[in-house]
């Protein structure tokens, strides 16, 4: 190219290139023109270079018509454009090239495809009308995209960068961006800086990072993304900080993460927000997830969704969520902290689905407000479940699911007031169960389910009555604590087992407890009570326990038996009323000896007969296995002789059922 054929401001750039000068046309009028084939050239070494500088192309306030084309070139010096204007694509295609730094300018594209930059690209405050493409390209260096606006609303993708390589940082703060910004199984270096980014791909991915490698952190504070923000299988070496970050893809997925990898936290903070569901499925996170405060929604979906992710911990406290959160089969090395937090769930799903997670801390849920059922049904936590002053409504079906959970410490839900059923049922608790102060209302079904249950303490010292069945069967309760003021009308007890009741109540109070037992002729929990009665040395009021079993037992017997087994009531109690048969055997002997008395009967030989005695003679009448000498002596007639064969009655039916109510007892015993 001759010099002579370039216009003033080509010449002034020619000159200046050899010293690496600026140009600055800024102020030049309407002579701002230099075209593109002049800045390759240059970039390619047609001017000479002056000893003691560094040879570039620096221009300010240019409008570069034509093609700036280095494709497949090596450029051995920088670009930098400063305030300029591009009429056509700039093209790096397979290019190896020093630092690039257009700044302030408008460029209709770039296509840096497999292009090899040693230095910065540098596109700050740039407008880029078109696609930036940087696929395959490698810089080594850093990229900065700082407050550039890219792409055109209606276009589809405004970034491609598929396995881009940036050895440095990628500073995007303040980035806007129409269409897809596209960088799977891209690499970073550094830092990914996402600071105030707007990205707007509505209904559709908006950020695509599948497989990327960020060496550094992920930091977006304030960055507002309308689509999806899709970061599947990739990872973070350092934190993934979004605070203040608002996601909008309603009725979609919000973030897509699965397989993330985070070594550091992942900090969804200061007013996170997110429309639409964040799913981070078998996610990696190696230190905490904290979500305090934050905003979720996904009304008729999951709007949090961690099945299968191992978290270091979770701090979702004070967090407001319209949706399903789901942790089936979480692993979680801290807490799960959800105080204070609102869940507003779907109808016929659970609010909150924790099954088969596994938190080594507690589970914080106390101050919860929850619409929908808290379902972790064979989950293992290995501290506290806190449900203190926890507000939970699911009328008609189970508002807590614990079924078959392990818990290694207490589950504390004083003060709680739950519109719905509690379900322990086959739990196990190593410490204590307390629902002191808390309300639980399931007027038609089970109120408390814990059949099966395994806890070292139960506390039933309930604010007010239970509405609803408390089923109790077949648990085994270390200390069972409970208010007789506030006893559930329906309670369930056969096969409970417990060491210990407190308060210590007198049998006739905790008959009252047992006969709120639907199926109330079962025997074990009278025998248990009886059991009880007798290990901390009150003998006599497990006997009366023992006979209330037997009048209780009476209720479910076919007439015949019924009638036995009143018969034994009457007379001797079952056996564990002694002194009912010395009674009616003193009575039957009075009134005998009196009536004998009054009509001696005739000697049945005479002159053989010992002397009549009416004590001795009745007494002998009532006892069948004694013989005093005096019933075969003598033969009384008419009415006496039925009354003697009432006696002798009346002793057979008293030996018999002394006898079956001592074998019983003995046999108990």
């Amino acid at each position: 190219m001759a010099v002579t054929e370039l216009t003033e401001p080509e010449q002034a750039l020619w000159q200046a290139f050899a010293r690496g000068a600026w140009v600055d046309l800024r102020d030049g009028g309407q002579d701002r023109v230099i075209r593109a084939e002049v800045i390759t050239a240059l970039l390619l070494g047609a001017a000479g270079r002056e000893p003691g500088h560094t040879p570039g192309v620096r221009i300010r306030g240019a409008q570069v018509t034509g093609r700036l084309d280095l494709m497949g070139a090596t450029v051995t010096c920088p670009l930098v454009c400063e305030y300029c204007q591009f009429d056509e694509e700039l093209r790096f295609v397979e290019s190896v090239t020093r630092t690039v730094r257009i700044v302030h300018s408008r460029l209709p594209a770039f296509n840096g495809t497999r292009m090899r930059l040693d230095g910065i690209l540098n596109l700050w405050t740039c407008e880029i009308t078109g696609v930036l493409r940087l696929d395959q390209a490698k810089v080594a260096g850093q990229l900065s995209l700082e407050e550039a606006v890219i792409g055109r609303p209606d276009g589809p993708e405004a970034l491609a960068a598929a396995g881009l390589a940036v050895d440095g940082g990628a500073a995007c703060a303040r980035l806007t961006a129409h269409g897809l910004v596209n960088m799977p199984t891209a690499t970073v270096g550094g830092i990914l800086d996402l600071t105030g980014a707007r990205l707007s791909c509505p209904g559709q991915p908006a950020l695509l990072a599948d497989g990327a490698v960020i060496e550094g952190h992920v930091y977006g504070q304030g960055m507002t993304v309308e689509g999806e923000l899709r970061l599947l299988n990739a990872r973070v070496g350092g934190m993934l900080g979004l605070p203040g970050v608002r996601l909008s893809n309603p009725g979609a997925v919000a973030l897509s993460a699965g397989g993330l990898t985070v070594d550091g936290g992942a900090f969804l903070t200061d007013g996170f927000t997110a429309e639409g569901e964040i799913r981070l499925v078998g996610a990696h996170l190696g230190a905490n997830l904290s979500l305090p405060g934050a905003v979720l929604s996904n009304a008729g979906g999951r709007a949090l969704n961690l099945a299968g992710a191992v978290i270091g911990s979770c701090d979702a406290s004070g967090l407001s969520c319209t949706g399903q959160i789901a942790l089936p089969g979480v692993r979680i090395a801290g807490d799960l902290n959800l105080r204070d937090a609102q869940l507003t769930g779907n109808p016929a799903e659970p609010a909150l689905l924790a099954e088969r997670a596994s938190i080594d801390g507690g589970l914080l849920l106390s101050g919860l407000r929850a619409q929908g059922e808290l379902r972790a049904h064979t989950a293992r936590v290995g501290q506290r479940v806190m449900l203190i002053d926890a507000q939970l409504e699911n009328p008609g079906g189970n508002a807590v699911r614990l079924t078959r959970a392990h818990i290694g410490a207490d589950l504390f839900a004083d003060g709680m007031t739950c519109a719905g059923g509690i379900r322990v049922a086959g739990a196990t608790i190593g410490g204590e169960l307390s629902l002191k102060r808390a309300r639980i209302s399931q007027p038609a079904g089970t109120a408390l389910a814990a059949a099966g249950l395994r806890a070292g303490e139960l506390s039933l010292n309930t604010a007010e009555k239970v509405q609803g069945l408390v089923d109790l069967s077949h648990a085994q309760i270390g200390i069972l604590r409970d208010d007789p003021g506030r006893w559930p009308d329906q309670l369930s007890l056969d096969g409970l087992i417990y060491q210990g009741l407190e308060p210590r109540l007198p049998a006739r109070q905790r008959l009252g407890w047992l006969n709120r037992d639907p199926g109330g002729h079962q025997t074990q929990p009278y025998e248990q009570l009886a059991a009880h009665y007798t290990a901390i040395g009150q003998p006599g009021q497990a006997r009366e326990v023992m006979y209330a079993r037997e009048r209780a037992q009476r209720r479910a017997m076919s007439p015949l038996a019924r009638a036995w087994s009143l018969l034994q009531d009457i007379t001797v109690g079952y056996g564990y009323r002694p002194r009912r048969a010395v009674a009616w055997l003193a009575a039957l002997l009075a009134v005998g000896s009196v009536t004998f008395a009054l009509a001696p009967p005739p000697a049945l030989i005479a002159h053989q007969a010992p002397h009549f005695s009416p004590v001795s003679y009745t007494l002998d009448l009532l006892l069948p296995v004694v013989d005093l000498g005096q019933k075969h002596a003598f033969n009384p007639a008419g009415a006496e002789q039925w009354f003697s064969y009432l006696l002798v009655a009346a002793g057979w039916v008293l030996v018999s059922t002394v006898a079956a109510g001592a074998a019983r007892v003995l046999t108990r015993r």
